[in-house]
């Protein structure tokens, strides 16, 4: 007679880590706790051949214990494990992780679950001591040096923390930083509307001197439709009393042709373009995608970069925590000395300031309100930068 859990292991790469499977053991489950796992893979049952199946659990008071699993059907893939008496007495929440060791080398861990052991009324007064467990010498070197990565891991974090009391940054300082660079960016700007030699190159000014002037335009276009010849043909050229003449004379063939004819010049793609075409050409603007780092990630749009004329664009949605760098473009599309601009937050009506460091970083600071809670939609970066390269006139 058993108490058993059953515990589906679908192998994959989806993220469900801490899954709670709502069992509970208790404490005086002698030899009848159970754990039942069926392993799947793509839909079907995952075969255990040639697989040592590990179960590690870890009890809150900080017990370790690594055990093999008991095999029952290599083909279909179920396997089951009885906690030991010692292990019930450490009451409260279990986490547990499988791990699948093959005999070629490859190994398999599955994202870990969680069930719990409750006390009896007569184990109310047992005090439970932390204690470690583990079924071979691999295994064993495992436990070891898991417990040596906590430990540096420790020390690492202690020492991390020590050196960011020396150098953390009081908020007047960082708003002291954040004015100077808004100041710079503003006086680029200012400097970059008044100096018209710097918005192009001497390439693009000779294109545009060569362009058609407005006078010259507008002789060509009232030559164009005067002359009925690029237009039409012959029976075009008649005039509008001659054309009465022919419809009251029945000729209908005639008048046929002539509307054919107009339709073929109306749909002649070689001297026409559509509206879409027109659109097209106006609005070339390349756009790249910003290079996410840190754990930022692409919000409802995807964040873009470009450089248009005397402007770097930017646009997009993305969701990253503050005061971290979540991304960067090419730092020859960064305005020299850089730039503060304020962006919204979304969903909860909020602003932020996005810093653009003149090496192309990208960062977020002070949103308001400030709340956590309410910064987990995003940030939109649907702004327009007045863009100067620095140097002097």
């Amino acid at each position: 007679m058993y108490k058993t859990g059953s515990v589906p292991i679908n192998i994959n790469t989806n993220p469900i880590n801490g899954r709670s499977t709502n069992i509970q053991f208790m404490t005086q489950d002698t030899g009848s706790a159970k754990l039942f796992f069926s392993f799947t893979k793509d839909g079907v049952p995952l075969p255990l051949s040639a697989v040592d199946a590990k179960i590690v659990l870890l009890y809150d008071d900080g017990s370790f214990y690594k055990k093999s699993l008991t095999i029952t059907d290599k083909v279909n893939g179920t396997a089951e494990y009885v906690l030991s008496n010692a292990e019930l007495k450490h009451y409260g929440t279990v986490k547990a992780e499988i791990k699948l060791y093959y005999t070629n080398g490859q190994a398999l861990a599955t994202s870990f679950f969680t069930f719990s052991i409750a006390k009896t009324l007569e184990d109310q007064n047992i005090i439970p001591t932390a204690d470690y467990y583990i079924d071979d010498f691999e295994t064993l070197r495992d436990g070891v040096n898991h417990i040596v990565e906590e430990i540096s891991q420790t020390v690492e974090e202690l020492q991390k923390k020590f050196a960011d009391l020396k150098a953390i940054e009081t908020k007047e300082g960082a708003q002291k930083k954040a004015d100077a660079a808004e100041g710079n960016a503003k006086d680029y700007t200012d400097e970059h509307a008044n100096d018209q030699d710097i918005h192009v190159s001497a390439a693009d000014r000779e294109a545009w001197d060569s362009k058609e002037t407005e006078s010259g335009a507008q002789e060509k276009v009232n030559t164009h439709a005067n002359n009925t010849d690029i237009h039409v043909t012959k029976p075009f050229k008649d005039t509008l009393e001659e054309l009465s003449k022919l419809f009251t004379a029945g000729f209908k063939d005639e008048l046929e042709e002539l509307l054919r004819q107009f339709t073929a010049h109306n749909y002649n793609q070689e001297r026409h373009i559509s509206k879409a075409e027109r659109k097209t050409w106006n609005g070339a603007t390349t756009y790249a995608n910003i290079m996410l780092k840190n754990g930022a990630a692409a919000g409802t749009r995807t964040p873009m970069y470009a450089k248009w004329g005397a402007f770097l664009i930017l646009r997009g949605h993305v969701k990253t925590d503050a005061e971290i760098i979540f991304g960067s473009i090419p730092a020859e599309y960064a305005p020299a000395g850089g730039s503060v601009i304020t962006v919204p937050l979304s969903g909860t009506g909020g602003t932020a300031n996005l810093i653009i460091y003149d090496n192309g970083d990208l960062k977020i600071k002070y949103p308001d309100p400030a709340d956590s809670s309410k910064m987990g939609g995003g940030y939109y970066l649907d702004v327009v930068v007045g863009f100067q390269e620095g140097g002097t006139v």
